[in-house]
């Protein structure tokens, strides 16, 4: 899974490296209030009024204790120099809201020096701020009031989910802290975010008609300490009509646009797909020079356009009413009309929703990389008003309330299906007749598609279908055979290796990984890569057999280990017909079936790789059922479950999901409960829910489509230019349509023409030439073998990735079926058939494969057939045990046998123990001898030592003669499977 950075803006990485102030959800403050009153004095005109630094404590203090003045009016009196006055300013306590109106009635508050906030820590969705004038001389540290995790700092408001209009600010900040933040001349963040009732509430604000002369002064000598923006950290639904010519001085934050003269981030709409740009703002370019970047949208003038009316008329600007220009006052820039005080008179904010009806078109791509702004994705669309409730409707009327839109319609991507539909809402304008009354303001734009038309090309034929899943494999072999090293599958066996840190505490998952390549070893061996040298596999089990007890004699837990290592590590070993149960080191089955492990791991996708790895080849039936272990009932609720969440239009990591998009996260959530889709599923059936939320998938990832035939992941850079074929969201498409059996030539998978494995090869592929772009740099290339494998194997109608059971000769079967064998002493005569049955599963394995059987599980097949030939009541004179505890040697070392012999001949007997050397192949190569007498109804340990000749896989066979002359046997022969090491 490669993670690609959505298009929220333009400085988005600089903020996630910065601070936590992205939105993440924080608890609001919710202590008891202390008053339901207001503290301000109330006027006859029903107004509260603030004309000192008093009555500004008064006010913080009532906000504090949860008095928001919802519905209610303040109006500032006079100027306040906070510097003359008898008391200090007092900063807020809290992170409540103000959800009343502020009205400045233009007057000035200055000398302002608050560090920890603006006028206001927070403005709520309700609040609004207007007419107001700030002069401040303020030096930040770490702003403190704040909604959530983050460090914001606007002059009028740190952050506001409300309304902040005609106000202006001046004066300087200087910022002196070394912890990342953000400081703003207007509004530090307007896209307020709050969890209320457990659930994450998010309000964008509005801003309009501010100017900001503010110099900001940043003395931190350090990376990553500050951005610094002249109006607004970042956007909320709405920014129009401010500008800006203050200075950036000092030292730079640390980062590329960390001096932004508007705004330094901007607002996504989820909902509409639409950034909220700075376009109808400008700033002063010839104070601030040429080096500050625009992608905000802001328009950068000249100090004497910036001084010239007709600049900001084309911006919109509102020269009637709002604004005001003359040369000798404001240094000739811009000012606010004081005879326009906004809300004298307030009138009922009505919110229409606006409704965009799009025309469909055949897409014919342009020229690439294709943008989200270019000419092949412009469409044309209607706008129509609608109410958001009857009385509106009627108002509506009433007032002729219409909408025009001066912008561009595009489509959202150029994927083949119903698209969604862009706008700018900035540039939708709401149009009604003269009120005073009512104003009616934009509430949401209606999410609306429109049809993307496929371009009519014929689709593949049978042989062309038949020729395309041979290029698959053909592409499948190429990157094996160039990545062979990476991938872990060529070359010498690596000794195995980990790091990471253990837990911090017993209980607690560590972050501990394997170093050695899981998913190369799996997917090599699922695609039956047959470049892989032979004796590959065997050797890198091995390796694991001896590098995992070198890890447990280390101390490490099975704790200490990512839960996914183990999963990937289980999975890898089933994959070569191996048995994961044969690790001695560590359980691995009790480890990925344990519920503690899986509900304290903060892996993705651990509790689903849990469940792959236990169906991978019915080990189910071997976990205990205690309740403390994953169960039949656990992956049937894990099923349902992924059924339910599937359709919610969120990814397992909680972000939105187009429905024209198919990110990784998305289609990994969908993995689970594919191999149980039924198409024909039916009311009643115990996976209709599957069935049902399948379909919806299987319809979104048809929609996500692109004209290549690859899936679109829902991600654009920058620049706007589309990740339209990312190698490792297709690779998850085609796992899930792979685990779901689905036929992959279905027409509805087939775009232009181009099917989804003309998009898997056509970018990064030339089969006829043997050659791939892919290289030992790019993320985990082995996914891109699994999700082609995953559509070769539907294709073919073979078992899905995950499910092992077609690897026919494995140690898996024949470990399951002698434990099912009934203990020896039950064992009957009738019962030969079945030990016969295993013997013969037992026979076809490798003498690798069986010697890395647990030598118990090996002894209880050799018991039982002797108990069902008759031989077990024979009586040897000597009976052999075995006492060897170590199987593996180092090359050069001795190997040391030994047994346990008892004398049951009934007379004192001379023993020879014989210990004979074979290879894998079962040559004889040596053997050594040891003589000893044994009285009778004694024991006596004997034993045989020899070096082994080279690294290998070896069998020694201990048995014990009269004496090496006679060679008469007087014991059973035992086999002790060893091999040697460097």
């Amino acid at each position: 899974m490669k993670k690609i950075w959505k298009k929220a803006s333009f400085v988005m990485m600089l903020i996630f490296t910065l601070m936590t102030f992205a939105p993440y959800t924080v608890m609001a403050d919710t202590s008891s209030t202390t008053s339901s009153m207001p503290s301000l004095y109330q006027d006859t005109d029903g107004n509260y009024t603030v004309s000192s630094v008093e009555d500004l404590n008064k006010l913080r203090g009532d906000i504090d204790n949860g008095i928001d003045y919802c519905g209610k009016k303040i109006v500032l009196k006079n100027d306040i120099d906070i510097s003359k006055s008898n008391v200090p300013l007092k900063s807020f306590t809290t992170n409540k809201g103000f959800n009343g109106t502020f009205d400045g009635k233009y007057y000035t508050i200055s000398n302002y020096t608050d560090s920890k906030s603006g006028l206001f820590g927070i403005v709520d969705k309700d609040g609004i701020v207007e007419n107001v004038r700030i002069d401040a001389n303020v030096t930040t540290e770490n702003p403190t009031i704040k909604s959530h995790d983050a460090s914001e700092y606007g002059l009028i408001a740190n952050e506001a989910g409300g309304t902040i209009a005609r106000c202006s600010s001046t004066g300087t900040i200087k910022t002196i802290t070394t912890g990342g933040h953000r400081v703003a001349g207007i509004v530090g963040n307007d896209d307020l975010y709050r969890l209320v009732d457990g659930e994450n509430l998010e309000t964008a604000g509005t801003l309009e008609d501010c100017y900001s002369n503010v110099t900001f002064d940043n003395e931190v000598n350090a990376k990553y300490s500050i951005i610094r923006s002249g109006i607004c950290g970042q956007t909320g639904k709405k920014i129009d009509n401010c500008y800006f010519y203050g200075k950036f001085t000092g030292n730079s934050g640390g980062y590329s646009g960390d001096t932004s003269p508007i705004v330094s981030s901007t607002y996504y709409d989820m909902q509409t797909k639409v950034t909220t740009m700075a376009n109808t703002c400008a700033y002063d370019k010839g104070v601030l020079g040429p080096i500050y970047e625009t992608a905000s949208g802001a328009q950068g003038y000249t100090t004497e356009d910036m001084k010239n009316k007709d600049s900001y008329t084309k911006l919109g600007f509102d020269f009637n009413n709002t604004w005001k220009i003359d040369p000798s006052i404001n240094g000739g820039y811009p000012y606010l009309n004081t005879e326009n005080t906004g809300t004298d008179k307030v009138a009922t904010k009505v919110p229409v929703d606006i409704q965009v009806t799009a025309n469909d078109k055949v897409f014919v791509p342009g020229s690439e990389p294709i943008k989200n702004i270019d000419d092949c994705l412009k469409t044309t669309a209607t706008f129509k008003v609608i109410s958001e409730s009857d009385k509106d409707a009627d108002l509506i009327s009433k007032y002729n309330v219409t909408v025009t839109y001066s912008g561009d319609v595009f489509f959202n991507a150029p994927t083949i299906g119903d698209v969604p539909i862009n706008i700018e809402p900035s540039k939708l304008k709401i149009n009604y007749d003269s009120t005073e009354d009512y104003q009616f303001v934009l509430g949401k734009v209606l999410s609306s598609t429109a049809k993307l038309l496929d371009d009519g090309t014929a689709l593949p034929t049978q042989d062309e279908e038949k020729q395309q899943i041979e290029d698959a494999k053909k592409a499948e072999d190429i990157l094996y055979t160039k990545l062979g090293k990476k991938l872990g599958i060529a070359g010498d066996v690596p000794e195995f290796s980990w790091a990471g840190d253990k837990a911090t505490e017993p209980g607690k998952e560590g972050n501990v990984v394997f170093l050695d390549e899981d998913w190369g070893i799996f997917s090599s061996a699922r695609s039956g890569y047959t470049g892989i040298r032979a004796g590959y596999y065997d050797d890198w089990f091995k390796s694991i057999q001896t590098g995992l007890q070198k890890m447990k004699e280390a101390g490490i837990t099975a704790q200490d280990v990512k839960m996914t290592e183990w999963e990937k590590l289980f999975l890898a070993i089933t994959s070569i017909g191996y048995d994961p149960r044969d690790i001695k080191a560590y359980d691995l089955l009790d480890i990925i079936s344990n519920k503690k492990y899986l509900d304290v791991s903060a892996q993705m996708f651990s509790h689903e790789y849990a469940i792959y790895a236990l169906t991978s080849y019915n080990y189910l039936d071997y976990v205990p059922n205690d309740g403390n272990h994953v169960d039949k009932d656990y992956i049937e609720k894990s099923i349902h479950d992924a059924a339910k969440s599937a359709c919610s239009g969120q990814s397992k990591d909680g972000s939105k999901v187009a429905e024209n998009a198919s990110s990784d996260m998305w289609t990994m959530g969908l993995q689970l409960m594919a191999p149980y889709y039924d198409a024909n599923a039916k009311e009643g059936d115990k996976y209709y829910d599957v069935k049902q939320a399948m379909d919806y998938a299987l319809a979104q990832i048809s929609n996500s489509q692109t004209y290549k035939g690859s899936f679109w992941g829902g991600f654009t850079d920058n620049d706007g230019r589309f990740d339209l074929n990312n190698p490792w969201t297709n690779a998850q498409v085609y796992m899930t349509l792979g685990m779901a059996h689905v036929n992959i030539f279905d027409k509805k998978y087939i775009k232009d023409g181009k099917t989804m494995i003309d998009g898997a090869l056509v970018q990064r592929f030339d089969v006829q030439k043997g050659t791939t772009s892919f290289n030992s740099t790019d993320y985990e290339p082995a996914q891109i073998c699994r999700g082609l494998d995953s559509l070769v194997r539907a294709a073919e109608g073979r078992n899905s990735i995950f499910d092992c059971t077609d690897v026919k000769n494995s140690t898996v079967p024949v470990n399951n079926a002698i434990a099912a064998l009934p203990d020896v002493d039950k064992l009957m005569s009738a019962d030969k058939d079945k030990v016969d049955g295993v013997e013969k599963l037992y026979d076809v394995l490798s003498d690798a494969q069986k010697s890395s059987m647990k030598q118990e599980t090996v002894d209880k097949l050799t018991t039982a057939e002797k108990k069902v030939s008759g031989s077990q009541g024979e009586t040897k004179p000597i009976k052999i045990t075995n006492l060897t505890k170590d199987s593996s040697f180092k090359l050069g070392d001795d190997a040391k046998v030994s047994v346990k012999a008892e004398n049951n001949s009934g007379k004192d007997q001379d023993a020879s123990l014989l210990v004979a050397l074979y290879d894998e192949g079962g040559k004889f190569i040596n053997y050594v001898c040891g003589k000893q007498m044994i009285k009778n109804g004694d024991s006596s340990i004997l034993t045989g030592i020899m070096k082994l000749p080279e690294e290998g896989i070896y069998k020694i066979k201990a048995f014990v003669w009269d004496s090496l002359e006679n060679m008469n046997p007087l014991s059973d022969i035992i086999d002790v499977p060893v091999q040697s090491n460097k």
